[in-house]
């Protein structure tokens, strides 16, 4: 696999990713429906990519900076939420974007049939929006 290859990959990853912002008005009971149809959007891109998904993600010599800018452009799609009172505050913006795609490049590590991926992308927004301890009767 070559360098123009993974780079074409990573642009158009990248742009994907800058479609997926959260409009800071979004209904309440919108938000997760919207967090879920990023993390399927990612993943089904992802799976569709297969080797050159892990490659320009996870093996290539310059993963971790594919990583970080895709973080980051998570961090800027997140940030007006944030600021508009869809996600919480206490939290960075900057960590919220991490943990995005954190989660996003573990799920995509394991190839799962359209509609695993959908269930995954489901528990990766529970996670993502609710956290994972119990949740009060």
């Amino acid at each position: 696999m070559n360098n123009e290859t993974i780079d074409t990959f990573r642009q158009q990853l990248f742009t994907l990713a800058r479609t997926l912002k959260i409009d800071p008005l979004v209904p309440e009971n919108q938000v997760s429906d919207r967090v879920a149809l990023s993390f399927r959007k990612l993943l089904n891109f992802l799976a569709q990519h297969g080797e050159i998904s892990l490659a320009g993600l996870l093996a290539y010599p310059a993963a971790a900076e594919a990583q970080a800018t895709l973080a980051e452009i998570m961090q800027e799609n997140l940030a007006d939420a944030q600021q508009g009172g869809v996600f919480r505050q206490d939290i960075s913006v900057i960590l919220l974007g991490k943990f995005f795609t954190g989660m996003l490049l573990q799920l995509a590590q394991t190839p799962a049939e359209p509609a695993l991926r959908h269930q995954q992308s489901l528990a990766a927004t529970r996670l993502f929006c609710e956290g994972a301890g119990q949740q009060p009767d």
